[in-house]
């Protein structure tokens, strides 16, 4: 890899960097399905061209912090991999000569990393830099001489008075803007293009983007939509302005190709449902949010009401019962639309077929991975582990000779935990365990044999948006108004600590594209005025945090006063 590209806010804005010295390469990437594709186009890069480097899994900035003291002696360059990009680097005492590119599809970026010197080099898009509403350097970053009192002035006839009052009225203003610059930059957060769009792209520019790659990208955008971190509007933006290139390219309608070890890759209309094709559409159906709330499937009715739809839609109970895939062929092409116009969804995404046998959906990849990085435990070794066994299994899924077991075991795996977490929701809405605290809706969910689950980010977040539209199903319209928060009481080495995580009201939810989100904002107001109550931000993710069992009355009081400030 000879070059890449430099987003700081600087002259010398989208300069390309050439790096001559890249003797042993630092990779640390972050356990998400997004990071791992990323790093996957990443070490094809290193690789077609011989450079050395080492791999580290993180899960949060205290693992970040021990990966850089433990490897930063033996390695010139550093590249994160959706990590570090939104706290201040520096904090992490990162050797002066050492070159760091960072790569993450969180936003906004620390203004400290953003205005750094040039070995800290942040890695977007020039068509993304306006959107990021960047303040001027001068706004934040101000001489203080020039805000300060002059050290000269020693006399105090009424001339100097007057004009050491003016400068602290200055002084005082200038303090005041800057808070106000930097609350509104830092209100509010979100995600972005994918990392591994961003690689991709990178890999085009050094003439080494293939089909495999592309693969690799759209899993990982996928990925993202499958957590509820993009909207299928701004998945839809990106599909058009960024990846039709590549669509062109990989994804002929018309090519001819044939082989067993031919990857073909096709971009149509898709159902958003679960696993669908590997799954009995009934299955499915009851495992995803639009057909449960509408048929408000947790009631005792609940089974009737999607039996009397299936009817309405002119699908019999038989087939719907069996796999998808056994009907036949004109039948699945009916059945799929007549699925799509019920969903009105102008949902769209990739298939990769390898052969004639291999075939697969982006999303269900996407899931099947989350599965595989997310679910076990949480210690650091297993949590590398399980990123090695996804990271050779996307490598591994263009071969002709893989072994389709351990993969259709993970997909039996996926289907098993998306069903305790449909039935989670379910026991939350019956057993009425959503409250209203003020200005949100608060959810701490009892301790069961399921709620395991729901330390992976994959489910937790499927549970929290899955809860939210059927608490709002249920209820008055003002429902759709407040934010949800949700408390998950976690085990093993972690036990007596809660998970907690907050959903934006569904109102402003369908009408922001970008899905941004004052969740994180808020919680760190909260952690900054309550500073005996024990709060872990350990996360990325500023959303999402760790809470002491005993601290939970206290953070929730203050939360709901930092709310209504807010609002």
């Amino acid at each position: 890899m000879e070059r890449c590209f430099d987003a700081k806010r600087q002259e010398s804005f989208g300069r390309p960097i050439m790096v001559f010295d890249f003797s042993h390469i630092l990779l640390i990437s972050h356990n998400d399905v997004d990071a791992l594709c990323a790093t996957r186009i990443f070490i094809h890069l290193l690789d077609s061209d011989d450079v050395p480097f080492s791999l580290v899994t993180v899960t949060g900035w205290e693992s970040l912090s021990r990966a850089i003291q433990d490897d930063v002696d033996k390695h010139n360059v550093m590249v994160l991999i959706n990590c570090g990009g939104n706290r201040a680097l520096l904090e992490l005492e990162t050797p002066p000569n050492m070159k760091v590119f960072i790569i993450d599809s969180l936003r906004p970026f620390d203004l400290d990393n953003v205005f750094a010197e040039n070995n800290l080099n942040l890695l977007v898009s020039h068509d993304e830099v306006s959107d990021l509403k960047i303040p001027n350097m001068d706004d934040i970053y101000g001489s203080e001489s020039e805000s300060s009192e002059d050290d000269d002035e020693t006399k105090d006839n009424l001339e100097s008075i007057e004009r050491r009052a003016l400068k602290r009225s200055q002084k005082q203003q200038w303090y005041k803007k800057r808070a106000d610059i930097l609350w509104e930059y830092y209100e509010k957060s979100w995600y972005s293009i994918p990392s591994s769009i961003v690689l991709l792209e990178l890999a085009h520019e050094l003439g080494k983007s293939c089909a495999e790659l592309m693969w690799c990208a759209v899993v990982g955008f996928n990925s993202q939509l499958m957590d509820n971190l993009v909207s299928l509007e701004a998945y839809t933006q990106i599909c058009i302005d960024r990846l039709r290139p590549f669509i062109r390219r990989f994804s002929p309608r018309n090519s001819s190709l044939k082989g067993d070890d031919v990857l073909k890759i096709s971009f149509d209309k898709e159902l958003p449902l679960p696993m669908y094709t590997h799954w009995s559409l009934y299955k499915s159906m009851v495992n995803h949010d639009f057909f449960v709330c509408q048929t408000r499937y947790w009631q005792q009715r609940g089974d009737h009401q999607m039996r009397a739809l299936l009817a309405t839609l002119g699908l019999t109970l038989s087939e719907c019962n069996q796999m998808y895939n056994a009907m036949s062929q004109d039948r699945r092409l009916e059945v799929f639309e007549i699925l799509q116009k019920k969903i009105n969804s102008n949902f769209a995404s990739f298939t990769a077929v390898i052969g004639y046998f291999n075939r697969i959906n982006a999303c269900d990849f996407a899931r099947v991975l989350s599965y595989r990085l997310e679910v076990g435990p949480s210690d650091e070794d297993a949590v590398h582990s399980r990123f090695m066994i996804a990271l050779n299994m996307l490598k591994k899924f263009f071969s002709v000779r893989l072994d389709l077991d351990p993969f259709l075991k993970d997909i039996e795996g996926y289907k098993v935990c998306l069903e305790a977490v449909t039935s989670l929701v379910f026991v939350s809405i019956n057993q009425s365990h959503i409250l209203p605290t003020g200005p949100f809706f608060l959810l701490v969910v009892p301790q069961s044999e399921h709620v395991r689950l729901l330390a992976s980010r994959h489910f937790l977040l499927i549970f929290a948006n899955f809860v939210l539209k059927a608490f709002c199903t249920m209820g008055k319209r003002n429902r759709a108004l407040r934010p949800l928060v949700v408390a998950i009481p976690l085990t093993g080495k972690d036990e007596g600590w809660f998970k907690v995580t907050g959903i934006m009201p569904l109102n402003t939810v369908y009408a922001d594209v970008h899905y941004k989100s004052f969740i994180g904002r808020a919680f760190e107001r909260v952690a900054e005025r309550l500073t005996n109550c024990v709060i872990r931000r350990d996360y990325f993710d500023s959303s999402i945090i760790l809470l002491r069992a005993e601290d939970r009355s206290r953070f929730f009081d203050g939360l709901q006063a930092v709310l209504e400030a807010i609002s």
